[in-house]
């Protein structure tokens, strides 16, 4: 899926964080110029775009970011949809150092995601090679609850 201009100043306008690619350059020490870039997910503005375009098409009611589902370990999703009790996850697994590929990452991973299964949620998790399937899972779940 790709966005032109005019899609992102309107998401801008409806208040989705789209990031300027430009650096910003700086003098720290009087001598050496420092470029500050910051890091761009694509993918996570894109999976953040379609949640606004289901919402402003009345598809869904609505969602969070960052919910906290449980208060003991603090574990939170990157963002749900709160009547459908589901989380929907974006796995930052293809950065060079990524918590989410190491052993100890991963598998606290699994623990977040079987303690939000035992809390009756369910989870959809998605990476920079999936993450485009977002609308169509959202559709089958919400035409078919019952799955």
């Amino acid at each position: 899926m790709r966005w032109t201009e005019n899609d992102l100043q309107k998401a801008k306008a409806n208040g989705l964080k789209v990031f300027d690619s430009k650096p910003e350059i700086g003098i720290t020490d009087g001598r050496t110029p420092k470029i500050k870039i910051e890091k761009i997910s694509v993918e996570k503005n894109t999976i953040e775009f379609i949640l606004m375009s289901l919402k402003q098409q009345g598809i869904i009611t609505g969602f969070v970011t960052e919910h906290k589902f449980d208060a003991v370990r603090n574990y939170r999703f990157d963002w749900a949809l709160l009547d459908l009790k589901l989380g929907i996850e974006y796995e930052g697994i293809f950065s060079k150092k990524s918590r989410h590929t190491t052993p100890v990452g991963f598998s606290e991973d699994c623990n977040k995601y079987n303690l939000a299964i035992q809390n009756n949620w369910r989870v959809l998790r998605y990476t920079a090679l999936n993450y485009q399937n977002l609308e169509n899972d959202l559709l089958k779940i919400i035409r078919h609850p019952e799955l």
